[in-house]
């Protein structure tokens, strides 16, 4: 079954935006995308953006398109805004992709971004997405970029994969509309 992304009120609401648990695929979707993703390439989503979460001890994983919209995250409850998180984030990294192009660089695939208490690693997954890694200080630098470098290798493969998905199923629904409009046609042409 395939089913297009939508925003939850819950998602990114403030306090208690997911009492307890991570965050579900149903409560971190993006409202104005055209890319559908079907159920089990979501669970394929989850289960990376989860396993990374857990290899790197991370507060919170998002995956974003390039636009800042949300299309899933993993992480602790709290009081985080992560629809707005994401948003500023994706202006962010827009920014740095701009600073590239100034210093003749191709572009920058990542951005580290260090407090004092929590740091952040916003990497590019192909041309399209965003994986932020959001960890604390007790979390070596240097682990969160290898294990998001390979979440993002896999994440790229179900991306595409639901990516191309989408085009061919709308694709079967034109080539349906189309030959059943062309019978109706024919049908009107040769009626008595």
């Amino acid at each position: 079954m395939m089913r297009e992304w939508r925003t939850s009120k819950r998602a990114g609401a403030g306090p208690g935006w997911k009492t307890g648990r991570h965050a579900s695929m149903e409560d971190t979707v993006q409202p104005h995308s055209n890319l559908v993703i079907p159920e089990s390439e979501q669970g394929n989503i989850a289960r990376v953006l989860g396993r990374l979460t857990m290899d790197t001890g991370a507060s919170h994983v998002l995956l974003l398109d390039k636009s800042g919209q949300l299309i899933s995250a993993q992480g602790q409850a709290g009081q985080r805004d992560v629809v707005a998180l994401g948003a500023l984030l994706a202006g962010a990294f827009s920014s740095s992709r701009q600073v590239a192009e100034i210093l003749g660089e191709r572009d920058f695939r990542s951005i580290l971004q260090q407090g004092v208490y929590e740091s952040l690693y916003t990497s590019l997954i192909g041309d399209q997405w965003l994986l932020v890694v959001v960890f604390d200080r007790q979390t070596h630098v240097g682990l969160v970029k290898v294990l998001a470098r390979k979440a993002s290798d896999e994440l790229e493969r179900v991306l595409e994969r639901a990516r191309s998905g989408g085009v061919a199923a709308k694709e079967r629904v034109v080539n349906v509309q189309f030959r059943d409009s062309a019978a109706s046609a024919i049908d009107a042409l040769f009626q008595d």
